[in-house]
């Protein structure tokens, strides 16, 4: 595939992947009488729209993502308390089953897609063992001579038989040079490697560049590949879960990307192949369950923590309270989106 084409992929998988976690709030909130006024594919000018029953389906100018308009879920909208279809006037379970809707359908799409890929081309998984993946170019892992499928031994004299151990050894010894011993081959023609390495201080952590290596699962038929399809995803969906937080442990040295970052590795995907591609596009839809669960204002699950004190209580929390949380909440993932992609991806990118 070419760079362009890969790119327009990448947007796109980007794209459907934020409308189907739009649709699930769609579907709940029509599934309970709520009047739904515009469903939206893309932002900005609409390039196209048309009616059925009260809502207004549009495909817009801007293709990242969408939206859905519900009547009464707005914070500044004046809702009619007799309106039967506003969503501020339905039961709290209610208006809790709508806004789960949009990462329980990423979930799903993961689900189907992981099937869809383990019925055809195959989904790759990572190998737990201390085996090296992908390369990232310019840094210390390929400079010293790695390679993929490479399994590492040990990390400055102490043995290593995971991908965590490795990992942590790694991130700690930042800019010192360390021997890493390999074993590279397979069977009678495997060799052991002694290699100096240096991992790159990053903040204090050891940065060394490759990633974890990937096991391919066959192709299956249906009924195994559906239940493969969930035990993997729900396997992702524990890792992801680990991974947050460490995002938000001190001393972790967890790795974030940003959009620039997660567009890069789409881009890169897409120019791999449709197998890789899609695999990646797995793992970004169980990130955005995941993340939308977080009980962060501004987040789905942050809302859920609200409407959950509202169902337990049956106090509604305080209108201005709420809607000063999800600002200040937005504000601070706009900060940390801006921030992630300056220090994170644009210095990488700088080969910082």
């Amino acid at each position: 595939m070419t760079t362009a084409l890969a790119i327009i992929a990448a947007v796109l998988a980007v794209s459907l992947l934020i409308v189907v976690h739009e649709a699930g709030h769609l579907l709940a909130a029509r599934l309970f009488g709520m009047r739904v006024e515009r469903f939206s594919v893309g932002f900005g000018p609409v390039l196209l729209s048309f009616r059925r029953g009260d809502t207004e389906y549009a495909i817009s100018a801007l293709p990242l993502g969408g939206y859905v308009k519900i009547r009464g879920m707005a914070a500044a909208e004046e809702v009619d308390q007799a309106d039967p279809t506003a969503y501020a006037n339905q039961a709290p379970w209610r208006r809790f089953l709508v806004i789960l809707a949009g990462p329980a359908m990423n979930y799903l799409s993961a689900v189907a897609l992981a099937a869809g890929l383990l019925l055809t081309v195959g989904l790759a998984t990572p190998d737990p063992s201390a085996r090296v993946g992908g390369l990232a170019p310019g840094m210390p892992a390929e400079q010293a001579g790695l390679r993929p499928g490479d399994r590492v031994v040990s990390v400055a004299g102490r043995p290593v038989d995971s991908w965590d151990a490795l990992v942590r050894e790694l991130r700690g010894h930042p800019g010192v040079t360390i021997p890493l011993v390999v074993e590279r081959g397979e069977g009678a023609s495997a060799a052991q490697l002694t290699l100096p390495v240096t991992p790159r201080d990053d903040g204090g952590v050891g940065r060394v560049g490759f990633g974890q290596y990937a096991i391919l699962v066959t192709r299956d038929s249906l009924a195994p590949a559906v239940a493969g399809a969930l035990a993997r995803t729900n396997d992702l969906v524990v890792a992801q879960i680990a991974a947050f937080k460490n995002v938000f442990s001190r001393g972790k040295g967890a790795e974030l990307s940003g959009p620039v970052g997660i567009a890069q590795q789409l881009v890169r995907a897409a120019r791999v192949g449709a197998g890789p591609f899609l695999t990646l596009v797995w793992l970004i839809s169980v990130v955005l369950a995941v993340l939308n669960l977080l009980p962060v204002p501004a987040l789905d699950g942050g809302r859920l923590v609200f409407l959950g004190y509202e169902i337990v209580t049956r106090r509604r929390v305080n209108s201005r309270v709420e809607n000063a949380l999800h600002l200040v909440g937005f504000i601070a993932l706009v900060a940390l989106i801006l921030g992630v992609t300056v220090f994170g991806d644009l210095a990488r990118l700088r080969g910082r």
